[in-house]
């Protein structure tokens, strides 16, 4: 455990544009924006400066029919604004610092939802606990298990202190992170399907180029809600996927569904001889019911559950497996001291812990993004900021040359820009066992 003082906040953007455009929730997505922080903090007389990054996506942390997906980016650049601007000044352990940030914006911008009101807390929170790292030169994944946090400390009502010691010394170096690749609503599963205006860059578009390409053998797929639709659409998946391997499938609804549709969605899909193979590859579903519901009265369901858009407080994993859900989703965007409370959480209480993040972009966001996966002990992530924008958009010539260095068994250079080295479904990580916040 370790006391600091943040003395300066700043934050900027990047525009990215879609390599792909993608449904993400109920929206389209062709271009939005990276938010990116930097913070000094002071540690034992000495100052050290940490950065984040973290994409601004429209319409996944408010959802608000008669928003637009600039009105969501707007709330999310106020959000970023107001804790960066209740930053300085703030001091104690990481995690009573990032504590505080949230309570802070959440008082400032009451009308805004608890999932968007934590995207300022979280990035400020990574840039912290990279100067934090810096300033005591260890890598993140030897000071989460050695609890320079304070987690331990301020450790929540429903662990122990021991147990959330338990899970943190079981943290190991990192050395690969396993893939999952997503499978949009729309996305072309075979290149007879690619659209005309497919970027030729040397880069997948189609399925079945992902998988010749890359070796990912494990998938999460979009549901639309509609049971007839998202049926045909799985079983057109499962045709491509039978004629190959081994392999895994998670399915993400992003609360499209009502609960008598998903249970007629799940007993149609258990009477079909075409999803048999298919069917005993899922792993769970991802947060098929509305935030305003999910949490709201006990589930059951033939397919393990797990919250995502409803993990929008520190507590709410916690109360969801009271009421017989599997698991949670961690993201970095949601706060990595929440994931390695998770962590804890979901070994004391034998539940999943899945790695989702569609979004985080190679480049900062990702190295992070994936440092926290690691140590949480992830079985999968899910992985597709490089196939549907990526290249360090918008960075520096200097910032690329510095990543690509430091980073050489995480990204390489090629004609499509910078990208992951994927090797049979994988990307090693050991660099991200150097001094800092995965970077």
């Amino acid at each position: 455990m370790t006391q600091l003082a943040i003395l300066s906040a700043l934050w900027s953007e990047r525009p990215v544009t879609m390599r792909l455009p993608f449904q993400f929730g109920s929206t389209e997505v062709r271009e939005t924006a990276e938010a990116l922080c930097r913070v000094e903090i002071e540690v034992n007389g000495a100052r050290a400066t940490g950065r984040s990054a973290q994409l601004m996506v429209p319409r996944w942390f408010n959802k608000r029919a008669d928003l637009s997906n600039a009105d969501t980016i707007d709330e999310l650049r106020k959000v970023v604004a107001a804790a960066v601007a209740a930053a300085p000044g703030q001091g104690g352990t990481a995690l009573m610092v990032t504590r505080s940030l949230r309570a802070k914006v959440a008082r400032a911008l009451p009308d805004a939802p608890p999932l968007a009101q934590g995207f300022g807390p979280s990035l400020v929170e990574m840039a912290v606990i990279d100067a934090l790292c810096r300033a005591l030169d260890l890598p993140f994944w030897q000071a989460a298990r050695d609890d320079a946090f304070g987690l331990a400390q301020g450790c929540p009502a429903d662990l122990t202190a021991e147990q959330l010691r338990q899970s943190l010394s079981n943290i190991t170096a990192p050395t690969a992170l396993v893939l999952r690749h997503t499978i949009g609503f729309d996305a072309p599963l075979r290149q007879s399907e690619k659209a005309a205006d497919a970027p030729e860059d040397g880069l997948p578009v189609s399925l079945d180029e992902v998988i010749a390409q890359t070796g990912i053998a494990a998938f999460k797929i979009k549901l639309k809600g509609d049971p007839e639709a998202d049926q045909r659409r799985l079983r057109d998946i499962a045709a491509l996927l039978d004629q190959g391997g081994d392999y895994v499938v998670t399915l993400d609804a992003n609360e499209q569904y009502t609960p008598d549709n998903f249970s007629r969605l799940s007993d149609n899909m258990a009477r079909d001889a075409a999803l048999d193979r298919f069917l005993g590859t899922v792993r769970f579903v991802e947060q098929p019911f509305a935030r305003e519901i999910a949490l709201s009265e006990p589930v059951t369901a033939k397919l393990p559950l797990i919250i995502d858009e409803s993990d929008d407080r520190e507590d709410a994993f916690a109360r969801a497996l009271k009421l017989g859900w599997s698991g949670t989703s961690i993201k970095s965007c949601k706060g990595v001291l929440r994931a390695l409370l998770n962590k804890a959480r979901a070994e004391a209480a034998g539940a999943v812990l899945s790695g989702e993040d569609l979004t985080c972009q190679p480049g900062i966001c990702w190295l992070q993004d994936a440092a926290m996966m690691a140590a949480c002990g992830v079985r999968d992530v899910e992985r597709n900021g490089h196939h549907f924008a990526g290249g360090l958009q918008g960075a520096p010539d200097e910032e690329r040359a510095t990543l690509l260095h430091r980073h050489d068994d995480i990204l390489t250079d090629g004609s499509g820009g910078i990208a992951l080295r994927i090797t049979g479904g994988k990307v090693a990580i050991g660099s991200l066992g150097q001094a800092g916040f995965g970077w």
